[in-house]
């Protein structure tokens, strides 16, 4: 029962988080910028954001749920499941001569979510 209670209290926290972040981007993005709402760079940003999100989730749950106390690999492969995919999104949009306002905003967001989900997965292996 504490391996559930555990794993719903990643899922909260986690998803907390996802969503103060993109919050926190749209509001950004309505005060500071002066592009139509919604645009094309907050739309791809926050798909792009929602990708790497779930990504974690994918590869976190599974190891919360089986043995919360083993965590390392599930934490090793996060991280570079993570950035292997903004890497391939960065080199795609600098294939596409799209502008790269797009990676800067996914960036900023994303250091965020990795700070996020490293406290997260502290606060899940001290309980």
């Amino acid at each position: 029962m504490n391996d559930k209670r555990l794993f719903y209290q990643y899922i909260r926290n986690t998803t907390i988080s996802f969503l103060a972040i993109a919050i926190l981007y749209i509001a950004y993005s309505l005060l500071f910028s002066s592009a139509t709402f919604p645009s094309k760079t907050l739309i791809l940003s926050l798909f792009v954001f929602a990708v790497l999100f779930f990504s974690g989730w994918a590869v976190m749950l599974p190891a919360i749920y089986k043995n919360p106390t083993a965590l390392l690999a599930g934490i090793m492969s996060l991280t570079i499941i993570q950035m292997l995919l903004f890497m391939f999104f960065a080199a795609s949009v600098v294939y596409a001569n799209s502008p790269m306002t797009v990676v800067l905003h996914v960036m900023c967001m994303f250091l965020a979510l990795i700070a996020l989900q490293a406290l997260c997965i502290i606060k899940t292996l001290n309980n």
